[in-house]
């Protein structure tokens, strides 16, 4: 049996190749990478799909926050369920970076039947998160980052919330139903099988409403696991990627640099398996120490920087 690791990405082909080469040592690799790109070529997509257990392609244009990330999410699942042999799922992006090497990654998840997922409860989301799915978003693959499309997404929601054209939950799941949380998490075969079975089968009006959410990945995993009497008590509600937020604008994490070492070091002791960000230049000194070590399995010095 072997792990299915499911990419999506926009540039920096350099890395986007390494972390293909690497995980396609021991498992399968699938990427999406962004329709608009241009730092991602056609040629590039090719060498992509010479490196043996790799599949890359494009489908969707992605803007931060859209449902077609959700859609490229899940046509990279599918793709892995394809193969009857992959037992584990884990979502990355092109800017992450592995913490372990590829045989103790191997070995980590080799038996895993947890799923690792951070979540909110329904009860302590903030009303930030709630006006996500209780308006309908008019701009659902726009980058609502802009501050004048979020400008104009504001205004619909107070027309909607004017004209009491707003919702109680994302379809069959009511307020107290909704859980949130990062979109990159990693799970067993059979768990990624029932996300897609829901959204086919009893969950597609669910499906439907968050193509109209505003950053409906967050909602997705979430939501559906955690309102299920299987997988709930599999979930373990913790991150296996290292991130630092406490830099940031609170959108994104930061990119990770040298002066890091000693975090993502620490990361590494407490189980996190992958980080992000890594930038092609700003995190070079960070990336080539950690390829070391990882590449010789040698555990992270944590008195030298």
């Amino acid at each position: 049996m072997k792990q299915a690791y499911l990419i999506t990405a926009y540039k920096d082909f350099d890395q986007l190749y390494e972390l293909a080469k690497f995980f396609s040592k021991t498992a399968y690799v699938f990427i999406h990478v962004d329709e608009k790109s241009k730092s991602i070529t056609d040629r590039d997509l090719e060498r992509l799909n010479i490196i043996p257990g790799c599949e890359a392609f494009r489908s969707y244009k992605i803007a931060w926050g859209s449902f077609h990330h959700v859609e490229a999410i899940v046509e990279l699942m599918i793709r892995a369920l394809l193969k009857e042999d992959v037992s584990y799922l884990h979502l990355l992006t092109g800017e992450d970076f592995p913490l372990l090497s590829a045989k103790q990654l191997d070995e980590r998840f080799s038996e895993e039947d947890h799923i690792y997922m951070d979540y909110i409860e329904p009860g302590d989301l903030p009303k930030e998160v709630i006006v996500r799915y209780r308006y309908k978003n008019i701009m659902a693959n726009r980058n609502v980052k802009n501050k004048l499309l979020w400008q104009i997404q504001n205004l619909s929601g107070k027309l909607q919330e004017k004209k009491g054209r707003i919702r109680k939950g994302i379809g069959v799941f009511g307020r107290d139903r909704i859980y949130k949380g990062l979109v990159y998490c990693s799970m067993p075969r059979e768990a990624g099988a029932y996300a897609i079975g829901f959204i086919s089968g009893e969950g597609a009006g669910f499906w439907e409403d968050l193509k109209t959410c505003q950053v409906p990945e967050e909602f997705f995993f979430q939501s559906i696991f955690m309102n299920s009497d299987i997988w709930r008590e599999k979930v373990v509600n913790r991150q296996l990627r290292y991130m630092d937020w406490s830099k940031g604008d609170g959108a994104s994490p930061v990119y990770l640099d040298a002066s890091d070492y000693q975090a993502v070091a620490q990361a590494r002791k407490d189980g996190y398996c992958f980080a992000r960000k890594f930038h092609p230049e700003r995190s070079k000194k960070l990336r080539d120490r950690l390829r070391r070590e990882i590449l010789t399995d040698i555990d992270l010095d944590m008195n030298k920087l």
